[in-house]
C-alpha cells in the first residue's frame, strides 16, 4: 500500500545521502550474543524488588526498590522559583509549570552491553479505531470503532533502537545513524530474523505486537485519557513528525511518553506489527484477542514517523505494506 509521500524531500534525500533500501540481511557474526535480566543481576549493593523507569521533567532514569514518589515541588522553567507540585502557574512570574512525572514498572534486559526496557501493560478492554477524539482524520479501515479486550502482555518502552539491532544482528542498515535513534529500513521478513537471533540469545519470546495490543498500549491501557495522540492532544510534545523533524529520525525518549511511560508511539517511526492487513477487518474481528486476518498480501504498521502529517500519527491511524518492504520511515518495537 503506497503513502502519499513528497517527492521533492525524497529526491533532496537521495541527493545528500545516498543509500541501499536493501537490509544487510543475513551477515553472518562470529560475536556471542550475552543477555541479562535486571531481576536476576543485582549487585549487592542494590535493593531487591521492581524496576522503576521514571520520566521528570524531560529525564528517563531507572531505580530499584520501593516505587518513587511524586515530589512534592517543581522548579519554574523561567525564573526558577520553587513551587508545590500541586500548582499549575509559578508564583513568582505566572509561567505555566511543566510538572511531567511519570512512574512505571520495567523490566530491563542487557544484550551484548546494550540496555533496553520492556513496560508491563496490563489487559483490558478498550474501543479500538475510530472513536470520536480521533475527529475527521479517519479513513475507512479505521471504522467500525469496536470493543477489543487484550489479555495483559508487555511492549517496549522505546522503538527498538540502532545499538540494540547492531548488537544482536552485527548490522545497521538505517538511512540516519546514531545509536540511540530507531532502527530503520527493516522490512517485516528483516524483524522475524532479528527476533530468532533475540530469542536464541534471550530464552525469551520477543515478538511483534499484535495491532490491537499496539494500540491499547498507544492509548495508555487501563491508563488512558483517551488522547489523539499517543500521550496527548498536542502532537508537538510527544512526537517527532513533517513539522518538527528536520527531515530526519531523533533518538528515542525525547519526546514526553504517554500514560504508561512508553515513547514516540506517535511518530519517529512506522513500527511493524505481527498482524496480516485487512481493511475491513475491524467489521468482523474478534472482541478478545484479535490478531488479524488468516492471511494477506500486506502486513500491518502503526505510528506514523518523522516524515508524516500530524493526521497519520493518531493513535488509530492504520497503515501496511508488503513483508519485504523497507524504508527510512519504518521500523519496529518489541512484545513480550
Amino acid at each position: 500500500m503506497k503513502r502519499y509521500l513528497l517527492f521533492v524531500l525524497l529526491l533532496a534525500l537521495l541527493a545528500a545521502t545516498p543509500f541501499d533500501v536493501v537490509a544487510q540481511k543475513g551477515r553472518k557474526t562470529k560475536k556471542t550474543t550475552k543477555v541479562v535480566s535486571s531481576k536476576g543481576t543485582l549487585s549487592p549493593s542494590q535493593p531487591a524488588g521492581k524496576t522503576w523507569a521514571v520520566y521528570s521533567n524531560g529525564s528517563l532514569s531507572f531505580t530499584m526498590g520501593a516505587k518513587p514518589q511524586q515530589p512534592s515541588q517543581v522548579d519554574c522553567s523561567s525564573c526558577n522559583q520553587k513551587n508545590t507540585f500541586s500548582s499549575n502557574f509559578c508564583s513568582n512570574c505566572g509561567a505555566k509549570l511543566k510538572k511531567d512525572f511519570i512512574v512505571c514498572e520495567a523490566e530491563r534486559f542487557t544484550v551484548n552491553g546494550v540496555i533496553f526496557a520492556m513496560v508491563p501493560v496490563q489487559g483490558g478492554t478498550f474501543t479500538m479505531g475510530a472513536t470520536s477524539e480521533q475527529g475527521s482524520d479517519v479513513w475507512d479501515h479505521e471504522k467500525p470503532a469496536h470493543k477489543v479486550t487484550v489479555s495483559s502482555f508487555s511492549i517496549g518502552q522505546t522503538e527498538v533502537t540502532q545499538e540494540l539491532w547492531q548488537a544482536v544482528m552485527g548490522n545497521n542498515p538505517s538511512e540516519f545513524k546514531g545509536a540511540k535513534r530507531p532502527v530503520e529500513k527493516v522490512s517485516w521478513d528483516d524483524c522475524q530474523e532479528f527476533l530468532r537471533k533475540l530469542n536464541a540469545a534471550t530464552g525469551k519470546h520477543f515478538r511483534l505486537p499484535t495491532e490491537a495490543e499496539w494500540e491499547y498500549a498507544a492509548r495508555g491501557g487501563n491508563l488512558s485519557k483517551d488522547y489523539k495522540y499517543s500521550g496527548s492532544n498536542s502532537i508537538g510534545s510527544v512526537a517527532w513528525y513533517y513539522d518538527n523533524s528536520g527531515s530526519q529520525t531523533h533518538p528515542v525518549a525525547t519526546k514526553s511518553p504517554n500514560e504508561l511511560g512508553i515513547f514516540d508511539m506517535s511518530g519517529n517511526v512506522w513500527e511493524w506489527c505481527q498482524d496480516w492487513y485487512g481493511d475491513k477487518y475491524y467489521g468482523s474481528s474478534p472482541s478478545s484477542n484479535p490478531i488479524g486476518p488468516s492471511s494477506g498480501s500486506y502486513r500491518v504498521n502503526r505510528g506514523g514517523s518523522w516524515f508524516s502529517d500530524a493526521g497519520v500519527c493518531r493513535v488509530s491511524s492504520r497503515d501496511a505494506d508488503s513483508p519485504d518492504y523497507r524504508f527510512i520511515n519504518l521500523g519496529l518495537r518489541l512484545a513480550l
